[in-house]
């Protein structure tokens, strides 16, 4: 599953781009923090988003259920709930 940082998430992850392989939105987030530690807390707390960030699965939809599958072919965009007005 690939991760797309836009705003803050990526000045702070320093990278645009980051692919993780676990099944759920909340275990790819883990890794995630992993990844990039600069993400945590402001941006990634426990396996969630924290407040005033969203997850956009596909572009289709905004996620926050950890429990939510994901597969390696999916993109979650990471923005914060700003942007776009």
């Amino acid at each position: 599953m690939r991760f797309e940082l836009f705003g803050i998430a990526r000045a702070r992850a320093g990278r645009e781009v980051v692919d993780t392989d676990a099944a759920t939105l909340g275990a790819s987030l883990r890794q995630l923090a992993e990844i990039c530690p600069g993400l945590v807390p402001e941006i990634l707390r426990d396996g969630a988003l924290a407040d005033g960030y969203l997850a956009s699965l596909n572009g289709d939809r905004f996620v926050s259920d950890g429990a939510t599958p994901v597969r390696d072919s999916d993109t979650v965009l990471i923005l914060g709930a700003q942007a776009g007005g």
